[in-house]
């Protein structure tokens, strides 16, 4: 006899992959709005990049990458490892959003980060 969960929990599990998902996508798409343009064509960078906005880019790409790979653990009810990984992911990326300015882009950084964060922990509570 195949034991079943209550609907609230996988309730709950769906929610904490929806979290992964749309936090994956703002948080890569506010790190990539993030990239210093001067100008579209040719295409130019700014020339004043410090180091430390190339370092918070790399990072924040990684990180939205690696929400994505919550995404797919908690899809594949790997729960534990969505867990950790979604709590790691989002606490650096909500520093990295506490780092920059107040502006719309670090506003949207900073929410993704608290979804990716919530996924985390739910993830991680209903682990097996």
């Amino acid at each position: 006899m195949v034991k079943e969960e209550p609907v609230w929990k996988r309730a709950l599990l769906d929610l904490s992959i929806a979290f992964f998902l749309i936090g994956g996508v703002v948080s890569l798409i506010s790190v990539l709005t993030m990239i210093p343009i001067s100008t579209i064509y040719p295409f130019r960078l700014k020339p004043s990049i410090s180091f430390t906005l190339i370092i918070e880019l790399v990072v924040g790409l990684i990180c939205a990458i690696e929400a994505f790979e919550c995404y797919r653990f908690a899809s594949r009810h790997m729960l534990s490892k969505a867990g950790i990984r979604g709590i790691v992911v989002g606490a650096i990326l909500l520093s990295i959003g506490l780092l920059e300015g107040r502006d719309l882009r670090t506003q949207m950084l900073i929410a993704s980060a608290i979804l990716i964060l919530l996924g985390g922990v739910i993830s991680y509570i209903y682990r097996e």
